[in-house]
């Protein structure tokens, strides 16, 4: 629910994965093998061998500028997936400083007291074993993840009816809709029963 793309970021991931995995490896190999590290030294022997000396670094450039390259996309990609990725969760739910009936003021409602009110309403209710709410942002608006355990044999119907109903309400508290993500899981089973 963080609204990033699920599909780039795990290729990236894998891509990253599968790089690193087939580094360390090679590492090993040549470390714990003498016939992994006469084949690297015989490999590795004229395209890396001006590396270090006074030799001319004609043969070792493009070598080495192709594996430079690909680290620093490798390395780009990565960055890329990592700041995409946070949670989407969010402190404030309503920001809004512009003046009602030529009153200057500010509201400000932030996501603790969402998840508080939801939490306050939802808990006690018969059907509900287990509880959690917050608040995050997804495609540039302020949603809410609501997930109930549910007692065994409660009715997901009733359930939801409820839980509309104390939506409803926040809805009219707060003057507009935030979209709700309501998880209702079973009780003693980890399979959801109805995602709306």
């Amino acid at each position: 629910m963080n609204g990033t793309n699920r599909t780039l970021g795990r290729l990236v991931l894998v891509l990253v994965g599968l790089a690193f995995l087939g580094l360390g490896t090679a590492v090993v190999l040549v470390q714990t093998l003498p016939e992994a590290a006469d084949r690297w030294r015989s490999a590795a022997g004229p395209v890396l061998g001006g590396l270090g000396s006074g030799a001319a670094r004609d043969v070792a450039v493009p070598a080495w500028s192709w594996v430079l390259g690909g680290a620093v996309v490798l390395g780009i990609l990565a960055l890329l997936v990592l700041s995409s990725l946070g949670g989407g969760r969010t402190s404030t739910v309503v920001d809004d400083d512009g003046p009602v009936d030529g009153l200057p003021g500010r509201v400000r409602i932030e996501a603790a007291a969402i998840e508080h009110a939801l939490s306050s309403a939802i808990a006690p209710l018969p059907q509900v074993a287990s509880l959690a709410v917050d608040v995050r942002r997804v495609r540039r608006r302020t949603a809410v993840r609501i997930v109930v355990r549910t007692r065994r044999g409660a009715p997901p119907r009733e359930l939801v009816e409820r839980v509309e109903d104390v939506v409803r309400d926040l809805d009219a508290l707060l003057g507009e809709q935030l979209p709700v993500l309501l998880r209702i899981v079973r009780g003693g089973s980890s399979r959801p029963d109805r995602v709306r």
